[in-house]
């Protein structure tokens, strides 16, 4: 009897005991060959992680917590396509930034991270490969994949199988970042004595600098177990050719509005004074000649626009102008109010409605935000919580990963010159990241 127990497969005697799930995830191959995935950018699988390790602010040199990656990987060559780090937990904004990085050249990000050497993955996207998570599955990130061409593909539900490329990648990163200062490891054991938090002396943009250095002169020069070559190789063989012509790839018509067209919208009427969005007041001239338009099919119905806006930095949304399809930026109305994020938006009219007053409007959402910014400045040496806030505060420069290498886009020329979106304070590159907004009418 026991020798034919220890026949019995470990797979089947969990099924035997009702335990299917477990035995899919321990036992069932993960798909060595992804349907569909054959030739570069045919399939690109995107996932967050939080990194296992804590960064420090750049100010106090103080730990501010665990940053989130996420990360696009190429299943034909396995090559990383992009990435997106932030202190944000992962949200549609994610999504945003990390697919305008992949399809768009990176010359320019790497130059502004300050990292030698060439990352030449970049193009159009084919299918997009992603789990069931709730950032994967709303209006933004479907009116992206639509406006780019994309087709929009979620993992079968209980079939972490089908993820396994870019999870696989994910635990390179992880034993990766044991080597950084800060690390907190995954177990006990690993961790021992070791005080991750005092020993972090990192920060945000630091860590960036070290994982794309990493990708792209370790990860992508090294031969891979699964296809015997570097992925870097099996890449620029497909794209370029080598004992067959290779297959090209398409860099996007103009760069910056992918990031646009996947970013949280509004849909709202033009009025007199321009657009409101969650009570604040945006105008640019552009919009004149929109004022009480209607719908084409019901002259009863007033018109409503799309308006994207990225939650890091609230001080302008981007008209999507339905006469040239581009995206117009549109600044506040009052261009003496400062930059501010969606979600100290939101932190403000709950505070208003905790004092009691029924009436949110404009002022009283920026006086609020300056009391609460002065009350940060002041506890931020003490406070980690403080300090992770502040470092989440909109400033002027965009993001590494925001910049493309306009050399060698094909956008089309720039529009005339309108009234500049107001300037916000210089900032760190790499800490501008604030949560999404999901409410009223923002998709």
């Amino acid at each position: 009897g026991r020798n034919r127990r220890a026949d019995i497969r470990p797979a089947t005697a969990l099924r035997r005991r009702g335990q299917k799930d477990r035995a899919r995830d321990r036992y069932e191959p993960i798909r060595g060959s992804f349907p569909g995935a054959d030739f570069p950018l045919a399939v690109v699988q995107i996932d967050h992680t939080p990194l296992d390790v804590i960064v420090v602010d750049e100010e106090h040199r103080k730990p501010i917590g665990r940053p989130y990656l996420t990360l696009a990987i190429d299943v034909f060559s396995r090559a990383i396509v992009g990435l997106y780090l932030t202190l944000d937990a992962p949200s549609a904004t994610s999504v945003a930034m990390c697919i305008s990085h992949a399809m768009n050249t990176k010359n320019e990000y790497l130059r502004l991270l300050g990292v030698e050497g060439d990352w030449p993955v970049w193009g159009q996207i084919g299918t997009l490969h992603a789990d069931n998570a709730r950032e994967f599955k709303c209006k933004a990130v479907n009116r992206g994949c639509e406006a780019n061409q994309i087709i929009m593909q979620w993992r079968p539900v209980k079939k972490p199988n089908y993820g396994g490329h870019i999870e696989r990648y994910m635990g390179v990163v992880a034993t990766e970042m044991k080597k950084v200062p800060g690390a907190t490891f995954s177990n006990i054991k690993e961790r021992d004595n070791y005080d991750s938090e005092k020993e972090a002396s990192l920060t945000l943009r630091e860590v960036e600098h070290y994982l794309v250095n990493f990708i792209v002169n370790n990860y992508h020069q090294r031969v891979h177990s699964q296809l015997d070559a570097a992925p870097i190789k099996v890449w620029e063989d497909a794209i370029l050719g080598d004992e067959m012509p290779g297959v090209g790839r398409m860099l996007p018509a103009d760069p910056d509005r992918v990031r646009m067209d996947f970013l949280p919208y509004f849909q709202a009427t033009v009025q007199r004074y321009g657009v409101r969005i969650e009570n604040l007041f945006y105008y640019d001239p552009i919009l004149d000649r929109h004022i009480g338009a209607t719908e084409l099919d019901n002259p009863k119905l007033k018109r409503k626009f799309i308006f994207a806006r990225d939650p890091r930095n609230i001080s302008e949304v981007y008209f999507l102008d339905p006469n040239t399809g581009r995206y117009i930026s549109v600044p506040y109305r009052n261009v003496g109010h400062p930059a501010i994020s969606a979600g100290e938006l939101r932190e403000a009219k709950k505070r208003i409605k905790a004092d009691g007053k029924s009436a949110v409007d404009e002022e009283r959402i920026f006086q609020s935000i300056e009391s609460n910014r002065k009350l940060v400045e002041e506890s931020t040496a003490k406070s980690k919580a403080a300090r992770r806030q502040a470092a989440k505060a909109p400033k002027g420069k965009p993001n590494a990963t925001d910049a493309q290498d306009a050399r060698t886009s094909k956008a089309p020329p720039p529009p005339p010159p309108r009234q500049p979106a107001p300037k916000a304070p210089d900032r760190n590159i790499f800490s501008q990241a604030l949560e999404v907004l999901e409410i009223g009418e923002i998709h």
